[in-house]
């Protein structure tokens, strides 16, 4: 994981975290990231990645330096378009690349 201080306001820091997915998803634990230059996050300000799938700020928990979320996707086929689902226990989301940033002292 690379991890970014990107800057500093007073002892409040907004810190960019580059992370791999999960080797095997769990729908029960979700995914779970841990701020090592962060002794207590605030609030996440923003969750991206470059795979197709959704995760969001909003459905975050924090504990301490932790943020941990659900990753969600659009199940697109010809038939029917629904909502997002999550991502199905044990799959590999090691090929996708997330970006996480958050508020933390």
């Amino acid at each position: 994981m690379a991890e970014n201080v990107v800057h500093h306001i007073g002892e409040v820091k907004i810190i960019e975290a580059t992370v791999s997915g999960p080797s095997s998803y769990s729908q029960s634990s979700n995914f779970s990231v841990t701020f090592n230059k962060a002794k207590k996050i605030l609030c996440v300000l923003a969750i991206s990645n470059d795979g197709g799938y959704m995760a969001e700020s909003g459905e975050a928990t924090i504990s301490d330096n932790t943020v941990t979320f659900p990753i969600r996707y659009f199940d697109y086929d010809a038939t029917a378009d629904g909502a997002a689902i999550e991502v199905a226990d044990t799959t590999n989301l090691s090929g996708v690349t997330f970006k996480i940033v958050v508020l933390a002292v």
